[in-house]
Order: structure tokens, then C-alpha cells, then sequence
């Protein structure tokens, strides 16, 4: 798959078949797990049996924790998704085109859908001095919101099922992933609070005041490493992994979590959650078109894209003085959809943006994960060897670079500052207390191989 590689007819089928099985076979995996085969059918039940086994032994349990982190990430989109219902309403937008029509991801080579420009806000939102004003939609009362019970119950299901198609990584794991939604959720409602006290660009109103763009953020972040191998995606190509083939080994991971994620919501089984997401062609197209984009700017190795992404942030905001061919309406939008990626970029590294121990804490899982790789033989160095002058470089040349240009977007109000300090102070902690992190966490890992 992707621009190089055009198979004929027969070679694409058999290629849709074999994902489509693959998925099937994850799928049926998941429930028939002894440890998650009864936790869709009976939650309830299930959480209220941990909750009780741990108050008796004082501890948290594995399955207790990933029950909890269920149901936040069920609450944080729940509310999200139920701001979009609530949005269609002011808008008084109905229904305009059936279920039934949604595209097979199986069909789809996601690098060729990214987009430089979403089509977030249109020339004629724009003249609209209330368009879907923000304030309007932050004095909503969600509570007062309902949603089809099917609905509900089916976010749960999706978001369950997720947890459970994370493998048990070190650091690509479902806590991950909900970690990674949590800071995602943070910078956007900066960006709202900023839009509320006037301290908006006009190109954040795309994101302010469209809940579903909101939705889309968070929803991504949710899956953007669903079934992450616990490798690197050189490692996967290096291996020749079906999946590396696959995705034309372009995008690997990032390709793999998309389909899985996507080719499971658009099942019979999730209609009616999709109904709600999206109830017109415009918005199931603005809501894949997020998705796609923002999980595959997560891929921050790939050179193609990365030049890509600099040579569109330069446009974007240093046009002023080079002067722009973009018509208003497409330099708003390629402004939003800039801001957009970078929040999940950031929010995918957050760790290095945070207090020190939360660094820490991830850190080291990282190096847990690549380190086990390592001794199964599934990573051609030792992580060990460079690790310390790795996080130096890591910091140098994507972190703080990162942090500065969220810095120079100006839309996240004082979280911009905020991640640039947090970033500056931990490598500097990491340059004088990092050789001997490397050391323990050798020594730890090692003893765990013995």
C-alpha cells in the first residue's frame, strides 16, 4: 500500500481479506481471554467484584486500574460526544445520507488521505459573527443532554474493546494511550479558555467551537497505539512483518492502530454511537479526515512527513512576511489543522513536558520496553549503549523545538510557557542525574532476565 506500490486487483483483495481476518481474529482473542472475556457482558458486576477484592487486599490490581481507566476515558468522551448532539441542535442540522454508505477502512491507504488542509471552517462560517459561538456550547448544561441508551452503551463496549486490543508493553499500553488523551484533553480546553477570554486567533474557532473536531482529538488519542507491537516500525519492516508489507512499510504502527480502530466502530454493532458522532456526509468526512491526520502525525521518524510538517508550520505562520497565495479561509484552516496535530504530538510526549518524576516514571518504561526487545532479539543494539546521549538528543532536537513552536502558535494561553519550562528543566536534570538512571534501570532489567 501507498504511492509506490500499485497492486493489481487480485493482490489488493487478498490483502483486504487477510486484515479483515486479522481483525476477526484479535477480535475473538479479546473475548475469549480469560482475563477480559467477562468484562463487556457483565462490567457492572465485574467492577464492583475488583473493587471489593481490592479494598480487602489494599492493593490495586492490574484489572482494577484498567476498569478505572475505562470508565474516565468513557466519561471524558461521553461528555465530548454529548456536545456534538448538543450542537447539532443550535445548528438545527438533520440527518443527510444513510449509515449503510460508510467506506470500508479496508478499502482506504491512509497516507495518501493525509491532507496539508482540513477543511475545518468555510468562508461562509467565518462571516457568521455567532457562528457556534463557543460560549454557547460552555453553557450547556451536558447533564440535560441525553442520548440514546444504545448509544451509550455502545461508547463503553468501544472504549472496553480498546483497552483490550493494547498489548501488555511496557509503555505502549493502554495507560499510555489514556494518559495520552488526558494531556490532549488539557491543551484543547486551553484553547477554549483562551477563545472564551478573547484571546483567540480566528483560526481557533475552528477548533473551539466545533465539538466534534474536539471529539476527533480525543477519540485519537484514545487509539493511536491500539496494538502497538512494542517494537519500532524499522524493526517491523527489518522483520518483514506482514503488517510492515502491508502499509508498504510507510507508517507502520501508526497504520495498523487506524485500521484496527476504524474497521472496529464502523461494525453493525456500534450504529447507533455512530449516528451520534456523525450524522451527515460533512461530518463522518471532517471526522475521518482528523483521525487519519492526527494519528499519523504521531509518527515523528518518518522524514517525508516531517519535512512535510515544517515546511507547512514555516507557511503558516511566518506568511506575514514571506506573503501567502492561500485564500483567508485556507490559512485559517491550515493554521487549525497545524494546531491540531501538534496537540497530539505534544500530548504523545507529554511526559518530557512534565514534572520531573512523571518523566521519569515514563522514561523508564521506555527503556523497559526497547530493553526487552533487545534480549528477545527483536532490536539490533542495545538501548543501554545510548540511551543517556539519546534523551539529549531527543530533547535538543524534537522536544524543545516542539514546545517552542506550541510557544509561538500562541493559542494555548500559559500552557505554552509551561511546556517549554518543564521541557528546558527536565534535560537538564536528565544531563546530571540520566548516566545514573541508565545504570539502575540496566540492573533492574537485567536481574528480570535472570
Amino acid at each position: 500500500r501507498g504511492s509506490s506500490f500499485q497492486p493489481n486487483r487480485d493482490e489488493e483483495s487478498n490483502d483486504t481479506d487477510k486484515l479483515n481476518e486479522r481483525r476477526a481474529r484479535l477480535c475473538a482473542s479479546i473475548h475469549s481471554n480469560n482475563k477480559w472475556n467477562h468484562i463487556s457482558e457483565k462490567y457492572d458486576s465485574v467492577r464492583e467484584q475488583v473493587a471489593l477484592e481490592e479494598a480487602i487486599s489494599g492493593e490495586f490490581s492490574d484489572v482494577g486500574r484498567q476498569l478505572r481507566l475505562i470508565d474516565w476515558n468513557s466519561e471524558i468522551l461521553l461528555k465530548l460526544l454529548k456536545k456534538i448532539v448538543a450542537a447539532r441542535k443550535i445548528r438545527s442540522s438533520n440527518q443527510d445520507w444513510d449509515d449503510n454508505d460508510l467506506k470500508s477502512c479496508s478499502e482506504c491507504k491512509y497516507l495518501e488521505e493525509v491532507r496539508e488542509i482540513i477543511p475545518l471552517l468555510s468562508e461562509q462560517d467565518m462571516k457568521k459573527e455567532n457562528w457556534m459561538d463557543v460560549e454557547n456550547l460552555t453553557n450547556i448544561d451536558i447533564h440535560s443532554i441525553e442520548l440514546p441508551p444504545k448509544a451509550e452503551r455502545q461508547l463503553k463496549e468501544y472504549i472496553t474493546t480498546i483497552a483490550c486490543m493494547y498489548r501488555s508493553n511496557s509503555f505502549h499500553n493502554f495507560e499510555h494511550a489514556s494518559h495520552v488523551l488526558m494531556n490532549s484533553l488539557k491543551l484543547l480546553n486551553r484553547v477554549i479558555a483562551a477563545d472564551q477570554l478573547l484571546l483567540r486567533s480566528d483560526y481557533t474557532r475552528a477548533i473551539s467551537s466545533d465539538p466534534l473536531t474536539q471529539f476527533a482529538i480525543v477519540f485519537a488519542a484514545l487509539i493511536h497505539d491500539v496494538d502497538h507491537t512494542g517494537v519500532t516500525n524499522s524493526q517491523l519492516v527489518k522483520e518483514k512483518a506482514h503488517i510492515a508489507s502491508l502499509y508498504n512499510n510507510k507508517s507502520v504502527a501508526e497504520q495498523n492502530s487506524l485500521d484496527l480502530a476504524w474497521g472496529l466502530l464502523m461494525e453493525p454493532s456500534y450504529k447507533d454511537l455512530r449516528t451520534c458522532i456523525f450524522s451527515t456526509k460533512a461530518e463522518f468526512e471532517r471526522f475521518r479526515q482528523l483521525i487519519v491526520n492526527v494519528i499519523l502525525a504521531t509518527d515523528i521518524f518518518d522524514s517525508d512527513m516531517k519535512a512535510l510538517r515544517n515546511s507547512r508550520f514555516s507557511k503558516a505562520f511566518h506568511m506575514e512576511s514571506e506573503g501567502s497565495s492561500l485564500t483567508p479561509e485556507n490559512e485559517l484552516n491550515l493554521k487549525a489543522t497545524i494546531v491540531i496535530e501538534y496537540i497530539m504530538q505534544a500530548s504523545d510526549v507529554s511526559h518530557t513536558m512534565q514534572h520531573w518524576h512523571v518523566y521519569k516514571k515514563w522514561n523508564e518504561r521506555l527503556f523497559a520496553e526497547m530493553y526487552s526487545a533487545w534480549q528477545v532479539g527483536r532490536l539490533g543494539f542495545n538501548p543501554a549503549t545510548g540511551w543517556f546521549q539519546g534523551e539529549l538528543s531527543f530533547f535538543d532536537n524534537y522536544i524543545i523545538p516542539l514546545a517552542k513552536k506550541l510557544e509561538d502558535c500562541q493559542v494555548f494561553g500559559a500552557a505554552g510557557n509551561e511546556l517549554l519550562k518543564f521541557a528546558l528543566e527536565n534535560r537538564r536534570e536528565w544531563e546530571k542525574k540520566g548516566k545514573e538512571l541508565v545504570d539502575a534501570y540496566v540492573q533492574k532489567y537485567s536481574a528480570v532476565e535472570e
